[in-house]
């Protein structure tokens, strides 16, 4: 990434930040396909995060050329290189139980991805029905493990005692 990244260039980290997350959240359900319940809450994620790729896309092709040129906020682009350099592969092969999926799925749902997806819906705003659709699936979906989590793998001993397929 050059050091003067425009915002077309952070468009596009941030749409390969969501493929990565669905990637990770496909990996996840195949982890634990032996729990049916807990690997439809990973696949509602992955098509969630799908779902902001798409929105992301839709987002950037509204926008004009001259604005897609203009220099990203160096912290924004900082947190999208960042995640950028997350390995999925690695992540999920550290996965050995559903703990260790929760802790990962909490961390990237606070991550940087998101607030750089906040960043963009703010800075770039489409009408006001689509802004605050977008604003309220995000906050939906990174809320969604805590709440939505299947009721019988909430308690840290339920998730623990569940092993991740190798």
């Amino acid at each position: 990434m050059s050091k003067k990244a425009t915002i077309a260039e952070l468009f596009e980290l941030a749409i390969g930040a969501e493929k990565a997350a669905e990637t990770l959240y496909r990996g996840l359900e195949a982890k634990f396909a032996h729990h049916p319940k807990v690997a439809d809450f990973w696949r509602a994620y992955a098509i969630e995060e799908a779902g902001h790729a798409r929105w992301l896309k839709h987002l950037r092709d509204r926008i004009s050329p001259e604005q897609l040129s203009a220099p990203a906020d160096p912290s924004v682009q900082r947190g999208m290189h960042e995640a950028h350099e997350f390995s999925i592969e690695d992540a999920l092969k550290g996965i050995k139980n559903l703990e260790d999926a929760y802790q990962l799925a909490n961390e990237l749902e606070s991550a940087e991805t998101n607030a750089t997806f906040e960043f963009l819906i703010t800075n770039f705003p489409s009408d006001e029905k689509t802004q605050s659709f977008l604003r309220t699936q995000l906050k939906s979906h990174v809320g969604k493990i805590m709440i939505e989590f299947p009721v019988q793998f909430q308690p840290v001993a339920a998730r623990r005692a569940i092993k991740a397929l190798e």
